[in-house]
């Protein structure tokens, strides 16, 4: 009788620690997980979007000095630093790390919206080195003005997408990190608990079997 209630908590004792084991697998993956989206996913498009929105904000300077540029020098000048000072690639970059299905539709939104800034500032040069700066003015106050606040509005938008998944992220490796050593430490409790009964019942079942089979 002893032997089967020793092989049936030795059994549940295992069942146990595999149970822990698992736990802990899954716990160190949810952890690494989270860890790896943070680094590849998280920072990248945290430092690309804020360095885009940086650039824009230095374009969009440059493009309000144009519009009070008195040579055709100062005004190629203006245009040329603006073009180089392009936040293409940048985006390229960010287009890398996306792996959410809402990150990626933002993006989206965010290159239409961008091409069409991008097609209204190259009509206002157009009017610059055409040598109309009266019209230049007014197309810059009433066309170029809202779309460029609607590219800086998205890119405002996506950069504090990524704080947020950032800051979940994080809660989540957080809230892991100190529940799991609480939740093994039960485990392994239970664990204790068990071998502490098969070796208490050993200790009072052991004599009684003995004296019922003496030695012949």
């Amino acid at each position: 009788m002893f032997r089967k209630e020793f092989f049936i908590l030795c059994s549940l004792a295992a069942v146990v620690f595999l149970i822990v084991a698992a736990a802990g697998f899954g716990v160190g993956h949810t952890i690494t997980g989270n860890a790896d989206k943070i680094a590849l996913d998280t920072l990248p498009g945290l430092v690309d979007a804020g360095t885009a929105m940086a650039l824009t904000q230095d374009n969009w300077h440059r493009v309000h000095l144009l519009s009070n540029a008195q040579t055709a020098v100062e005004q190629t000048a203006l245009i040329t630093q603006i073009r180089t000072n392009s936040n293409e690639g940048i985006w390229r970059d960010y287009s890398q790390s996306i792996y959410d299905p809402e990150e990626r539709q933002k993006f989206r939104e965010l290159l239409a919206v961008r091409s069409g800034f991008l097609q209204q500032r190259e009509e206002y040069f157009t009017l610059i080195q055409a040598g109309h700066p009266e019209e230049a003015k007014i197309f810059l106050k009433q066309k170029l003005a809202p779309e460029y606040q609607s590219y800086h509005e998205i890119i405002k938008e996506l950069f504090e997408y990524n704080a947020q998944v950032g800051r979940n992220r994080a809660a989540d490796i957080i809230r892991i990190s100190r529940t799991a050593p609480l939740v093994l430490a039960v485990c392994s409790l239970v664990i204790f608990a068990f071998g502490w009964i098969v070796g208490l019942r050993g200790t009072f079942v052991g004599p009684k079997l003995a004296s019922r089979n003496p030695k012949k």
